[in-house]
């Protein structure tokens, strides 16, 4: 069900990749999740209080996360990219973003 997602975890995981690679991956990445039906335009507020989490704190939560949970956040995350250029990156680079696409691979086995 997720797998158009969780197909960038594997590319995502790699620990030998340019920062222009992981740039061009991101970009699409979060272009091909904002056109899915995954995607929740009113995440921001469904977020609630985990906007203000630290990524320390998303890292962790993640393996409880239920599927609902990881698509707002996934949907924030692209969403804030929009006004904080790089967010995507950054999250993907702290561990943040593999570990909720790792979930939702879990969730859909």
């Amino acid at each position: 069900m997720y797998e158009s997602i969780t197909s960038y975890l594997d590319f995502f995981e790699k620990n030998d990749i340019s920062e222009t690679e992981l740039q061009k991956k991101a970009e699409e990445f979060s272009e091909k999740f904002a056109q899915s039906e995954f995607m929740n335009p009113n995440a921001m507020e469904a977020m609630g209080e985990r906007i203000l989490a630290s990524k320390s704190s998303l890292k962790a939560d993640a393996p409880s996360m239920t599927s609902e949970e990881a698509l707002v956040c996934l949907s924030a995350f692209v969403l804030q990219n929009t006004f904080i250029p790089g967010i995507v990156p950054d999250l993907i680079q702290q561990g943040v973003i593999p570990e909720i696409l790792k979930r939702l691979k879990e969730l859909d086995a």
